[in-house]
This record gives structure tokens, sequence and C-alpha cells, in this order.
């Protein structure tokens, strides 16, 4: 019988940024207790929930290649059915744009789990048909609010079915730090006002010239400019002079800046604006879904920022002159000090733990299996007919047929339970661990365990594994790296839980 908080495993995708990831931590952190969260991750920076005591788990994006495209949602949805199922979790929460046909799978096959979907709006016009259709298989949909919803025109404003709740960011969730503490812990000059420079990870040419016009503009005038990089890239060399910072959550050091020339993705314009930051909004034509020109253009409409876009230099550099006044940012911040605290996080976390309490009605559970037989429907349909008329039809994904779902990986475990440091493991090599240390999903092949995870788990673990990789014989304690991963692990022995190659 279950004792304590309901367990709520929070999954996210593998974004280029750490939006999904914070607005999860946000959701945690809010519950105040009243849920066991456990983070479930296609992120490499999931390492960051480490600093809150939480549980976490990655997995590897089918982008990463590490199983085959064509067998990783199947993947996918034996990881997530194996991790709710060691944590007797009570709901599931997907926080992404698209719902994964393997979220799906894992949905279908575990019915008295309530499945959550929270997805952003303030989708771009006319993109996005596809992702929506699935929305009625979840126990319910959770709707993040905006400070520039006014102007959505995407296809989530005609919708009736999700539960909206207010800006979920980690506003009100992290303490931040005061001026002076801040600037001393990340190493900022005390006598020159500061800039924070955040335009995200785009290569668009446009983007770069605003980021040398924005660096020039605020150096010349004495301000020491602050640029950020993402825990999910670590730390790259500064350009000529510039400090960088690489911290998360930033949110706990938005008083060390004066200024802020960010792009206008949904958590960096409420983490700033709720902060009270005087900031610029340059919008990123590149992001797929995100109507980020929309959400510059209502939000400086409003008076809370400045918006420029970064391919009309005569009116980027001329916002940039409105930011270096002071008038202009007193402005802007007292502006922004006039907005209700965000609640969103709060509000969606007492979602959850009531879905998580009372699980899934019984005509729910009818209506999704009706769903799910509509949805075997298309997909049979969706077999022998064109893909133009199939699409038309709404055919997802298809299942992948029945076989040795093994693709061309063949590799020997490394196990290594409680493992300290970053090894240097070989191509032909994949490391069982789990550890959730920076940057140890980059660069090689790893099968990441939920902390503390029972031996069934591991056994059940390397049956998935098996299924999916080509596993060789184990590395030997004997070897110069098995001596080397003996040292640097807790002294847990998973070599008889079946990971040897079969």
């Amino acid at each position: 019988m279950r004792t304590g908080p309901p367990t709520v495993v929070l999954a996210t995708t593998n974004g280029k940024g750490m939006g999904h990831l914070s607005r999860q931590l946000a959701l945690a952190l809010a519950s105040l207790g009243g849920m066991d969260p456990v983070i479930f991750s296609l992120s490499s920076a999931v390492t960051v929930v480490n600093q809150y005591g939480m549980r976490a788990e990655w997995a590897p994006g089918s982008q990463r290649k590490q199983v085959p495209r064509r067998h990783w949602d199947a993947y996918l949805a034996e990881r997530i059915t194996a991790v709710v199922a060691e944590t007797n979790a009570s709901a599931f929460v997907f926080d992404g744009v698209y719902p994964y046909d393997g979220v799906l799978r894992a949905l279908r096959r575990m019915p008295d789990v309530p499945f959550i979907w929270s997805r952003r709006a303030m989708w771009k016009k006319g993109v996005g048909a596809r992702a929506l259709r699935y929305r009625r298989l979840f126990a319910a949909v959770l709707e993040p609010g905006d400070l520039a919803s006014a102007g959505d025109v995407g296809r989530t404003v005609y919708l009736e079915d999700s539960r909206r709740v207010g800006p979920i960011t980690l506003v009100g969730q992290v303490p931040q730090l005061d001026r002076e503490q801040a600037g001393a812990e990340l190493g900022l000059d005390p006598d020159k006002p500061r800039l924070l420079l955040t335009l995200g990870s785009s290569k668009r040419s446009d983007l770069y010239a605003a980021y040398q016009r924005t660096v020039e503009q605020f150096s010349a005038a004495g301000w020491q400019v602050v640029v950020t990089s993402s825990p999910l890239r670590g730390r790259a060399a500064a350009a000529n002079g510039l400090k960088q910072i690489s911290v998360f959550p930033l949110v706990r050091y938005m008083k060390a800046f004066d200024a802020a020339v960010s792009a206008s993705g949904y958590n960096a314009v409420h983490e700033l604006l709720y902060s009270a930051v005087p900031t610029l909004l340059v919008p990123n034509a590149d992001a797929v879904t995100d109507d980020q020109r929309t959400r510059a253009r209502i939000v400086a409409n409003t008076g809370l920022a400045l918006s420029a876009d970064p391919d009309r230099p005569r009116e980027f550099d001329a916002a940039l002159e409105r930011l270096l006044d002071q008038r202009v940012r007193d402005r802007l911040a007292a502006s922004c000090r006039d907005l209700e605290p965000p609640t969103g996080a709060t509000e969606a976390a007492r979602t959850v733990i009531g879905l998580a309490a009372v699980g899934v009605p019984a005509g729910e559970r009818m209506e999704a299996a009706s769903l799910h037989a509509q949805r075997f429907a298309r997909r049979t349909i969706g077999r022998v007919l064109p893909p133009a008329v199939a699409n038309l039809v709404g055919r997802p994904p298809r299942l992948t047929r029945p076989g040795d779902l093994r693709g061309p990986l063949s590799v020997s475990p490394v196990l290594a339970p409680g493992l300290q440091g970053v090894p240097q493991i070989g191509r032909d090599q994949l490391l069982v661990t789990d550890a959730l240390t920076p940057g140890l999903f980059d660069g090689r092949f790893v099968e990441h365990l939920l902390p503390g995870a029972s031996d069934d788990y591991v056994r059940a673990r390397a049956e998935i594994a098996a299924r999916y990789y080509r596993l060789g014989s184990l590395a030997s304690a004997e070897t110069e790296l098995g001596e080397a991963i003996r040292a640097k692990s807790d002294g847990r022995d998973w070599t008889g839980l079946g990971w040897s190659g079969r």
C-alpha cells in the first residue's frame, strides 16, 4: 500500500534549450512536497536537477542514433513503461510540442495511469495539426499561460479541452540573489552596469550580426556584456573581452543584470520580465512552432519590453539606443514590477496531484480505448492507401513490425553503478550507470538507470537493452578500463543482473 505523496514522472523532450526541463522543474518545486517527482528526460542537461535532490533518468533521443530511428519509439515506450513500473508512479506528465509515438504506446499499455500533456501555446499559424490530433488520448492537457496570449493566432487558441493555467516559470520557485550577491557569485564587475546577452543557439547570420552590434554598442558605452552558454553545450571560449557564464537556473542570478538582450522564447521572456529586467526581445525565426515574433511584438506593445527584428539593422540599432537610455529602462522595469506574480506552476502542480490521486475514471479509460482503436484503424488503413490520402484520414506513425529490433550497434557493456567522474570509453562500449554527472551523456553510448534502482529494475533494463543492441561480453574488472571503472564506482555489483552478451 502506498504511503506518502504520489510519485509523478515528469518527462521532457530533447529541445534545443532548457525550456521543457525548466517548466517541469518549476512544477516539481511548486508541489511543495505534494508529489514525489521523478524526472525522465531526453535532454543531456538533465544533470542540473542534482542540485534539488530529485531522482532523474536520462534516455537517448532519436537524433543520437544510439537506437535506429525506425525502432526508437518502441524503445522509448519500453523505457517509459519500465520507469513508471519501477517507481510505482501515479501519473506521467509529458512536456513537449509533439507527443512522440513512444509516449502514446506507453500510454496505451498503462490505461490506469493518467498521462498528462503539458504544452505551451503561441504556435505559429498553421503548424501543429498532426500533434493536436492526439490530445484526446491524454487524461488532461495543461497549457501554461503566456504574457503575449492576446496575440496568439496558433491552432491551440481554438481548443476548449485544455486546462489553462498561469505562466509556468521558475520565478517564485527559486530564490533570487540580490544584485551584489549574484554579481559576486558570477564574478562580475561591481563598478559597471551589466548587460545579459542571450540569443540562443541559432546560426542565422542576422542573429550573429545582432549579437555583434549589441556587444559593440554596449561595450562602447562602458557596460560589461555577459553572454550565456547553456549547460547543454558546456563552456565555450568567450569572445574578445566578454564574460561568459554557464549556470542553471539563470533565474537565481537575474538581479545581477541592469538590462538584457534576449531571444523571445517562452522561458526567457517570462523569467526576465517577472524578474523586472529591462529587456530587448529579439525573435528567432528558426523556431519551428514557437511564434517568437508575435510574442515579442505583443509584449512590446504592452510596454513590458522592447522588441526588434534582427533582420532590420536600423530598427535594431535604434532599439539598442533606447535600451541604453536609463529613463527607458526605469519605465520598463516599473511596468514589469506591476505584473501579478506567476501562478502557473502552482496551479499545474495542483492539477497533476489531483489526477494522480484519483487515477483515470472508468469512463475515460473506455474512451481512451475507443480512441486507440480508431488510431489503430487509421494506421491499418494508412498502410494500404497512398501517403497523401492516408494523411487526410489522420494516419499516425506506424508501429514497428515484429522481428529483430536490434540495430547495427554492437557494444560491450561497462557496468558502473554510482560512477564518479566522466570515463573515457570506446565507441564499441556501452556505459551502464545511474550517475548524473555533467557531460556524462556527451560523446558516448549510455544506458542510464534511475539512481537507487532495484535489482529487478536493473534486470528489466538489461532485457530491454538486449532487444535493441547487440551486446557483447562485459568489460572485465581485470582490464585497465575495468579497474578504472571499478575504482570510481560505489561497490554495487550488477554483473549477475543480465547485462552479459546473449
